[in-house]
């Protein structure tokens, strides 16, 4: 088990928090008890993309556009507003709905067999469970008060407007079965479903999720693990597996680094580097993230693989034959010697990189924080936070290499670079674009891609760290860590120690990603809620 440092160090660490690593804490909980352990999980709100998500699959409005702030659990005056304005909206655009909203022709008389109809079918869907007594109550309560003012479409209507703009369908409240007395309780199917298509879809479960839901099918594992499945094979599961990848890889940004997107190179060093560029390199990870978890992929598989899906520019960065334009795609074999996993693929390494050339610190701490869960410590207030980038460093031509061990050995820092260093410097191959060089960019001097594990055990190149950690025991169990916590929406602490346990188990025993998340979906942290004093 590799050792976490204490001490305050390092000042260009790439991108995630420093309290991002820390797992599940040791404590007397103790794990197959016969007791379900689960910590409290705070109230969440549908995100401006869920929201947006939803309302396009409850009136199969494909074109529909909303203005939402991602607010917090309190909804500000602002909010309300965009909510309304957002609920007129749809009104608005009712030739654009596909979806059944009002199960008869509002255009007519009064008719209350089609308002209990709308809370049957459309308000059910869109609270994502049938309505209590009391809401329905309260809803007709609405309408009728809105008829004694104007016609039955307008009534139904602004009824509509009310169930748009309703906490049930704001929030994802949780309350489980509230017939239960324990502290962890189970919860309801419907809970379960919205829960699990939020997760693997971002948006409201489909008709049959529903159906399970209310046909008890859920609280069963392998009636849950089943629809977990189909969800899988769906491909709008292909969000939740690229949102997770990308904000685990940080190519959306971290702390000291921009977005792939916004990622800048010297033109005179890199001329080739543009926007069409940069497409291709996240569309060439996306799809090798894609055929791996479809193809029901091993941890290995993902740190191994080298097949590539590229275009003409990916097949000229990555020195391989291919496609001879942009807009042609085809699978290839990379370069065994050169390329193996998504840590050698280009998207990642641009992002860890610096305008000019290579970052060995933030590739280093990238590696110990999200592939093997290290803590380390917070660099020292007077810390340089200019990237190291070699080349003629007072009057002396160095590597990026030997100018980051420069500013480090030695110093109050080289506690933790003594773990960060000697992995950073196994990408040394991959310049800033990650194309391979076999001298440096800027320097013209031989690379000098050797480095050494906190255990001590020596590395050639990133090939040798990929292979590594793709068998590593703790690197799956830190990956299967980060897929949980992403799940469960929340940082972890000690009462998920046990359902996160179980999920390791999952991988360490060979499971596919696929089986990950399966694992994830039926564990208790997922079916039960917490319900302490004050949640």
């Amino acid at each position: 088990m590799l050792l976490s440092s204490s001490a305050g160090c390092i000042g260009d660490i790439g991108g995630a928090d420093a309290d991002a690593a820390g797992g599940p804490g040791s404590g007397p909980l103790v794990c197959g008890d016969g007791n379900v352990h689960v910590a409290p999980h705070p109230l969440r709100r549908l995100t401006s993309t869920q929201y947006i998500n939803t309302v396009r699959d409850l009136f199969g409005d494909d074109a529909f556009e909303a203005e939402l702030d991602e607010g917090g659990e309190i909804i500000s005056e602002r909010e309300v507003r965009q909510l309304r304005d957002s609920a007129e909206q749809i009104i608005g655009r009712q030739d654009a709905w596909t979806e059944t909203v009002f199960p008869c022709d509002i255009g007519g008389a009064k008719d209350d067999t089609c308002v209990n109809g709308f809370f049957d079918g459309f308000a059910a869907r869109a609270f994502r469970r049938p309505l209590t007594d009391e809401e329905r109550t309260v809803l007709f309560g609405i309408y009728s008060e809105a008829l004694t003012i104007g016609t039955f479409a307008e009534a139904m209507e602004t009824l509509l407007q009310v169930v748009l703009q309703s906490p049930a369908l704001i929030y994802m409240y949780e309350a489980g079965a509230t017939d239960s007395t324990e502290t962890a309780r189970p919860l309801t199917d419907h809970e379960v479903a919205t829960r699990l298509s939020y997760f693997l879809w971002n948006t409201t479960p489909d008709a049959a999720l529903l159906a399970a839901a209310t046909d008890g099918e859920l609280s069963d594992k392998g009636g849950l693990a089943m629809q977990t499945q189909r969800l899988l094979s769906d491909p709008r599961a292909d969000f939740a597996v690229q949102q997770f990848m990308s904000s685990w890889l940080q190519l959306d940004g971290g702390v000291l680094h921009h977005p792939l997107e916004e990622a800048e190179k010297d033109a005179a060093l890199y001329p080739e580097f543009d926007d069409e560029l940069v497409a291709a390199m996240r569309a060439e990870t996306q799809a090798f993230i894609r055929r791996t978890f479809e193809e029901d992929g091993s941890f290995e598989d993902l740190l191994s693989a080298r097949y590539a899906y590229v275009n003409g520019p990916m097949a000229t960065l990555y020195g391989v034959s291919g496609p001879q334009d942009a807009a042609t795609w085809e699978w290839v074999d990379l370069d065994k010697a050169e390329r193996g996993g998504l840590l050698t693929r280009a998207a990642f390494l641009t992002t860890l990189s610096t305008r000019n050339v290579t970052a060995p610190i933030r590739r280093g701490v990238w590696v110990l924080k999200e592939m093997l869960c290290e803590g380390l410590g917070d660099p020292p207030p007077n810390v340089n936070n200019i990237p190291p980038e070699g080349g003629n460093v007072d009057g002396e031509i160095l590597t990026v290499r030997q100018d980051v061990a420069g500013r480090t050995d030695g110093t109050d820092c080289v506690h933790c670079h003594s773990l960060i260093n000697p992995i950073g410097f196994t990408f040394e191959h991959y310049d800033a674009i990650g194309r391979w060089q076999t001298n440096e960019v800027t320097s013209g001097l031989p690379i000098d891609a050797s480095g050494y594990l906190p255990e001590g055990e020596a590395l050639q190149g990133a090939i040798e760290l990929s292979s590594e950690l793709s068998t590593s025991a703790q690197a799956r169990d830190c990956f299967a860590e980060r897929w949980y916590q992403q799940a469960i929406s929340k940082q972890l602490d000690e009462a998920d120690q046990c359902s996160l346990g179980v999920i390791q188990e999952q991988l360490a025993d060979g499971g596919s990603m696929r089986d990950l998340v399966v694992a994830i979906i039926t564990s208790d942290a997922f079916r039960y809620i917490n319900i302490e004093e004050g949640q």
